[in-house]
Order: structure tokens, then sequence, then C-alpha cells
């Protein structure tokens, strides 16, 4: 008989303490949700939503018009080019000459060349280089393009004449340079005709610039090749 009543002592205790859990978890839960109730009044009062709703909305993007940003580049490039003497190089119309030289005779010459050189590649754009000193007509045209003779290097972009290794540098030192250049095709690796050495050996005479005549009434066996320049040589019909 005691056992039993020691048993239900502690059944009633137990009881007891599960009752007292449950109220605290209850009263805690309570708290709970009237911070929860408060935080949310807060919000709505200052986002001056409709009460109650407390889905948090995403900012607001700005639009932006791409077309338009475009436009202003495009118009941006006009005005830059408009800065410089129209003069085109036969079939430099929307592209980039460069007229150079790749003999290292006169030192200063051939450095001014490089430089732009590396500032062309640099910016990963498709330029036709005209080498001077290994084709004479290439010099005969800059000279009649200029009304003088000059040296190279120069670089025309887009029908304009830009100037010479100093007036290349100064643009790409403030940044017109790449300006001038968007819109100019890119490229990533060298021309798979030539390999960026701009000639190629003539196919009709090997490169001597110099066939057999057929004429057999001249004295003279030989007769200058038609097809290539006076060194042997055919222009690429990739990159020039």
């Amino acid at each position: 008989m005691k056992g039993m009543k020691e048993r239900l002592a502690k059944k009633i205790k137990l009881i007891t303490i599960v009752s007292t859990l449950k109220q605290g978890l209850a009263h805690h839960k309570s708290k709970i949700d009237r911070t929860i109730h408060h935080i949310r009044d807060e919000i709505v009062a200052e986002s001056g939503q409709r009460k109650g709703c407390v889905t948090p909305t995403l900012p607001e993007l700005e639009y932006v018009d791409v077309s338009e940003q475009e436009h202003d580049v495009e118009e941006e490039e006009r005005e830059i080019l408009s800065e410089f003497e129209e003069n085109c190089p036969p079939g430099g119309e929307d592209s980039v000459v460069f007229y150079a030289t790749g003999l290292r005779g006169v030192r200063k010459t051939f450095e001014a060349c490089r430089r732009v050189r590396f500032l062309l590649e640099n910016h990963m754009v498709r330029y036709k280089e005209r080498d001077v000193s290994v084709d004479s007509e290439y010099r005969d045209e800059m000279w009649r393009l200029l009304g003088r003779k000059v040296t190279s290097p120069r670089l025309f972009i887009r029908g304009r004449y830009i100037g010479g290794a100093d007036e290349v540098v100064a643009l790409n030192e403030n940044g017109k340079l790449k300006k001038l250049l968007q819109g100019i095709s890119r490229v990533h690796s060298p021309c798979e005709c030539c390999l960026n050495e701009r000639f190629l050996i003539c196919s009709s005479c090997n490169g001597s610039s110099r066939l057999i005549a057929d004429d057999e009434e001249t004295s003279n066996m030989w007769t200058r090749c038609r097809e290539c320049n006076e060194k042997g040589l055919v222009r690429c019909p990739l990159c020039t």
C-alpha cells in the first residue's frame, strides 16, 4: 500500500512538472509571437505598405537603354574621327591601314614602326600593314596620299589620317586610340596565309621576278614577271 502511494505521488509530481513546462513553452511562444508582430508593424510603418504584409520586396532596378548607350558610343567615335583629316588609302574606308618598314637600316624609323605595330597588336585589331621597304608601290602610295615624301610609320583609321608614331603613342596614352579602334574587327591569331609576313613568294617566277620570254625574236631571253613586285613577292590576299 505504501509503495502504491509513493508511485502515485511521483506521477502527480511528474504531471505537475510537465504542466509547468507546457505553460512555460506557451508563454515563451506568446512572447515570440508578440515580438514578430511588433517587428512586422515597424516594417509596415517604415515602408508605407499595407498593414499585415511582411513580404520583402526587391529594390527597383534602374532601366538601362542599351541601344541608347550604343548610340552614344558611336556618336563619340564620330566626334573623335572628325578631329582628323579625311584621307583614305585604297581599301581603307572601314579598316586600319598601317604604312611601315621592315628595314633596320635607319634604327629610329624601324623602332617607330615597331611601337605603332605593338599598340595595334595590343588592341587586338585587324589591320593592313603595307611595308614600303618591300613594295615600292606602297611607298609611292603613301607619298601620294600625304602629298610629300615622308617616312614611315603612317597610320590611317577608317579613311582618316591619324599620324606618325608620336601622334599614335599620344592618342594611346589619353585613351583616344582605343575609341578610334572600336568597331574594327578583332583578331586573335596570326594570318593563316602568310603568318603576318604580309607577302608571299610569287608562284609564277618562284621569287625571281623574271620569266623566260615567249617571244623567240627578242634578243633578251628573260622578261619581267607581271604577277609580283621587284622583289619577287606578291601581297597576301587575306591581310593586305
